[in-house]
């Protein structure tokens, strides 16, 4: 009968150890844990070198002509997809905003109203940081994960015009786009979802969605190994 009930304790025990790490991988926890850091950009369009009636009625209009999304990875400092903030749209996407095909446009993005500067680039790794006055901070230090297994599992957080979307998939591997190297995942997307960050199951950043390839129904995402260098090189540097 001792050895029952001395049995019964050491399972107790160690399923009480057990618990705490079950949950520090729940996938959903971690998706509460780094939504809070994911803000939606609202992006207004408009054309370079504007006359003066055009500059002028284009503060009639202060709705945004699209949405993306960004992350926190500091105080007051927003990572993105670079193309987000560019101007450079596809002939299609401009003629739905009212633009020309020959147009050549720049674009201003906010963050609840508060308007983001673009301080820094990488365009080969299609990403941009943001300097922002937001209220809203980085909740903690972000991690990075640099290496991949196939199937591993990825959590994306989206937050296009304010609406909080959660995708999920598995890594597929590598995705080679205009001569450099992507990472590349069987996950849903749409527009509004660049910039946004992937996560892998210890809330991990292992990359920003950049694009999405509909042909063959896969995510493309730049690797975190170039985020991290860019958010380096930023800090590393003399600051404007």
């Amino acid at each position: 009968m001792k050895m029952k009930i001395c049995g019964f304790a050491i399972a107790v025990t160690l399923a009480s150890l057990l618990a705490p790490i079950r949950a520090a991988e729940d996938p959903a926890a971690i998706i509460r844990k780094q939504e809070v850091g994911t803000v939606s950009l609202d992006l207004k369009f408009s054309k370079k070198n504007k006359n003066s009636l055009q500059h002028a009625l284009s503060f009639l209009d202060p709705s945004p002509g699209g949405y993306a999304t960004g992350f926190f990875v500091g105080d007051g400092l927003i990572m993105t997809a670079y193309h987000v903030v560019s101007g450079n749209l596809s002939l299609s996407k401009k003629v739905q905003l009212g633009f020309a095909h020959g147009d050549q446009l720049q674009v201003k993005a906010f963050v609840d109203g508060y308007p983001a500067t673009v301080i820094k680039v990488d365009e080969d790794a299609d990403l941009a940081l943001l300097s922002v006055s937001s209220s809203k901070k980085q909740t903690g230090a972000l991690t990075f994960q640099t290496s991949l297994s196939k199937d591993e599992r990825l959590h994306l957080i989206a937050r296009p015009n304010g609406d909080k979307m959660v995708r999920r998939g598995i890594f597929d591997g590598p995705y080679m786009f205009r001569g450099h190297q992507f990472w590349s995942a069987k996950m849903e997307g749409r527009d509004g979802f660049s910039g946004s960050p992937v996560y892998n199951d210890r809330a991990e950043v292992v990359g920003v969605f950049v694009r999405y390839d509909w042909t063959k129904k896969l995510a493309v995402i730049s690797p975190s190994a170039r985020a991290q260098k860019l958010l380096e090189d930023y800090n590393s540097g003399p600051k404007p």
